[in-house]
């Protein structure tokens, strides 16, 4: 039997950037709950997945089917997308892909690259798909014809393919797939039926496949076709149906009226607005980083919102409290908005001599920003913000509070537009 080392323990990231695992029964993009040991690998159920009309990568008799649910801007369907490749590379004719579209509501824009991807001709289409992870800044029309182009694409036949109704209508069947399997979170995929949620490491999927390529074969000697053994294995998933998750009820609004006087660093907006988003940041989180500009925009349309920040540094992100700290080191010389700008930009490079750099490049001298970073009021100060995270109940990065009203998550501008309208989340 071969050794394999157990993977470690990971922290679930659902919108945000979490402390703890929690499943708060909305659509989410996901690494995993926790990285899967071998036994439980070994364990995963079978369930039917249908693959009709879903676009394809790899050879019609592969022995080993995969559909990947996925999401183009999703972070963690971005890494896995890695292990796919490198499972192809390992296995060649043997694996072959099948993409179930699932844009997430977060995602402003992945509906339209979902319906890019079906869009295309199906030779194209790995080329295509290949594009979307590589640019994922690229989804605006004239951005995505020129993916199309470079993908084989004619110009004019995609640009028609795209405002039709086919596309529409294909992923409309895709969401129903993921909706039948209760696959609320992206990545999530199925190895000839057996199911293996998030971004997990590359050996979890390398079990399943091994086992499965074992399997096929005993298919085979048994009289299966190698190019009908996925039908086979979907006829066994029928007659003895795994379960399904149950599903989860959309939790209540949440409230926190101490929120409202939670105070914080003045950060975007008019400091005299009438309403307070009060935020609570990661520097090393992907999702701060994606609301930091959600924010910014919106604080330029509404003048009578402003954000004030709390730092809430996550243990799982080794340079996040030396960042908090000097965020509010710069705060200190009236350079907060500026400084976290910097923060965000460069959020793979926040090692001590880098901070120093950004504190130079926003015009704070390096001795006195170094004085203020190492000060003892600097870590009283964080130390203070993370009680009132405690005392809140905010254990997951981006955390935001409009008035009483909690939002979790980087959450789009129309979830902030909504919570702003109403009456409850006043001030």
């Amino acid at each position: 039997m071969r050794t394999i080392h157990l993977f470690g323990l990971a922290t679930i990231m659902l919108a945000n950037c979490s402390t703890k695992a929690s499943d708060i029964g909305r659509e989410q993009e996901h690494a995993p709950t926790a990285y899967l040991a071998p036994e439980e690998v070994a364990r995963t159920p079978r369930f039917a997945v249908a693959v009709d009309a879903l676009p394809s990568m790899g050879q019609r008799d592969a022995p080993v089917t995969i559909v990947a649910f996925t999401d183009y801007d999703c972070v963690y369907c971005a890494r896995a997308e890695h292990n796919i490749a490198a499972l192809r590379e390992k296995y060649g004719k043997d694996l072959r892909v099948f993409v179930a579209q699932r844009p997430l509501p977060m995602h402003p824009n992945a509906r339209q690259a979902a319906l890019a991807a079906l869009s295309v001709a199906p030779r194209n289409f790995e080329n295509f798909h290949k594009q979307l992870f590589a640019n994922p800044n690229a989804r605006t029309s004239s951005a995505l014809v020129d993916l199309a182009v470079a993908s084989g694409e004619s110009g004019p036949a995609f640009e028609q393919a795209l405002a039709g109704n086919a596309s529409k209508e294909a992923l409309a069947r895709a969401e129903a797939l993921a909706k039948a399997l209760h696959v609320e979170g992206t990545p999530a995929f199925f190895i000839n039926g057996r199911k293996i949620a998030g971004a997990q490491p590359l050996a979890a999927f390398d079990i399943v496949v091994t086992e499965e390529i074992a399997f096929a074969q005993s298919l085979v000697a048994k009289g299966t076709s190698r190019d009908h053994v996925y039908d086979a294995i979907l006829e066994l998933a029928k007659t003895n149906p795994a379960p399904l998750d149950a599903p989860k009820a959309p939790p209540p609004p949440q409230f926190s009226p101490e929120a409202i006087n939670a105070g914080g660093a003045h950060l975007f907006g008019s400091p005299s607005a009438m309403t307070t988003i009060t935020l609570f940041t990661d520097f090393e989180c992907p999702f701060c980083q994606r609301l930091d500009g959600r924010l910014r925009e919106l604080t330029e349309k509404r003048k009578d919102v402003r954000v004030v920040l709390r730092h809430k540094p996550l243990p799982m992100h080794a340079s996040a409290r030396l960042a908090a700290k000097a965020a509010i080191a710069a705060e200190s010389f009236g350079k907060l908005e500026a400084y976290t700008s910097k923060l965000f930009t460069h959020q793979d490079a926040l090692a001590r001599d880098a901070l120093v750099v950004y504190a130079q490049e926003v015009g704070i001298n390096a001795d006195a920003f170094v004085r203020a970073l190492d000060s003892e009021a600097t870590e009283a100060r964080l130390v203070a913000d993370e009680a009132v995270a405690a005392k809140l109940n905010v254990r997951a990065t981006p955390t935001s509070f409009v008035g009483a009203r909690l939002v979790e998550g980087a959450q789009s501008m129309a979830t902030f537009e909504e919570a702003l309208s109403r009456p409850t989340v006043n001030r």
